[in-house]
């Protein structure tokens, strides 16, 4: 029989419980031929629940003002209208990876830059890209081989502006066209087997520190953003 207990608030008790899994005989309970001979109950406790809150940017966070410098990039961006992010919150994808006592949270958001006017000499182009967010999760017991469940990202505020912006002082440079704040909860779940009143391990060796570094999952190969270069219709001008 398999039940899930929450044992979040009786952490330290718990963990203490885990490493402390020996039997009557001196053994631990996996290596005991009596006591492997003796039922247990296979359960589930949380070894810990956070919210999370990522931060995805495109593309620098900086401006140039009007001035020489700012007529000189104009030039060269002859036939350029504007450019603004489009970003897509359906198609979110993020991976997760799990590290002794800390979580890794790595994701991004599909979007796209909708270009009015002429780049590269196409006119009106869509670029399809990702922005990535990253977040890394601290939580105190959890071991690679953990159960992370994770809701379903949500984003929480935005901003996106033109490339081109006017204000009291005439036409503006911005490079900081997109900002989104994305919010998640993630749960670290532990299997192990109750014998009189001890929870151990399924695995005793979960914890056991590696002798190199651990390769952290990647979305690039989730649900891949292959929409081909196109000409929409234009964006309204700001």
């Amino acid at each position: 029989m398999s039940q899930r207990r929450n044992f979040h608030n009786n952490y330290k008790r718990a963990l203490r419980d885990v490493e402390d899994c020996h039997c009557k005989h001196h053994k631990d309970f996996e290596d005991c031929d009596v006591c492997n001979r003796e039922e247990g109950e296979l359960v589930e406790r949380v070894v810990c629940s956070k919210n999370v809150q990522s931060v995805a940017e495109f593309a620098l966070p900086a401006s140039v003002e009007p001035g020489p410098v700012l007529d000189l990039l104009l030039g060269l961006l002859a036939g350029l209208t504007n450019i603004v992010v489009t970003p897509n919150y359906a198609g979110i994808q993020q991976e997760i990876t799990v590290i002794r006592d800390k979580i890794i949270v790595l994701g991004f958001i599909p979007a796209t830059l909708d270009v009015t006017g002429t780049l590269f000499g196409i006119l009106n182009p869509r670029i399809p890209i990702r922005i990535y967010f990253q977040e890394h999760v601290e939580c105190p017991g959890v071991c690679p081989g953990d159960q992370i469940i994770q809701s379903t990202p949500t984003v929480e505020a935005e901003l996106r502006q033109p490339l081109l912006a006017t204000g009291p002082n005439g036409t503006s440079l911005n490079l900081f066209l997109f900002k989104a704040i994305v919010r998640m909860h993630v749960t670290a779940v532990r299997t192990g087997i109750e014998r009189n009143g001890k929870i151990c391990d399924l695995d005793n060796r979960r914890c056991t520190p590696v002798t190199g570094p651990v390769e952290i999952n990647s979305p690039v190969n989730l649900s891949a953003n292959t929409t081909a270069l196109s000409t929409p219709t234009p964006p309204p001008a700001t």
